[in-house]
């Protein structure tokens, strides 16, 4: 896998390229993801323990992943883009627009935002 990280200015456009294992673990923690319905409609927030590999992977809890148990669900990064909230953001909210539906995800901290959605976005195929 070949990921590809355009600078921001385009005029002095350039390629960081870092080449990665199949499986590996590219960062993994908790966030409150949105669930139920992403209609528009009220949905739930639960904290699950997320674990970026070729996929996005969440769990009940930290223990189930270590413990080796199957995960609550994947979402598939075949095809995504992920961007931060507009405006104000005081829930440090993120979404990840994959197919076949969206993932709204909160962060604990602002930094933890930035490096979920920095790490997602070099995340490509």
């Amino acid at each position: 896998v070949l990921f590809i990280d355009m600078a921001t200015d385009r005029s002095s456009a350039r390629f960081d390229c870092v080449r990665v294992e199949p499986g590996m673990i590219h960062k993994k923690g908790y966030l409150t993801k949105l669930g139920g319905a992403h209609d528009g409609k009220q949905g739930n927030w639960k904290r699950r323990y997320m674990v970026l590999r070729d996929d996005l992977f969440y769990y009940e809890d930290e223990s189930n992943f270590e413990k080796g148990r199957d995960p609550k669900g994947i979402i598939r990064l075949d095809s995504f883009f992920c961007i931060k909230k507009d405006g104000e953001n005081p829930d440090n909210e993120f979404t990840i627009f994959a197919v076949p539906k969206p993932l709204v995800c909160h962060a604990d901290s602002k930094e933890e935002l930035n490096s979920w959605v920095k790490t997602i976005a070099k995340f490509g195929r």
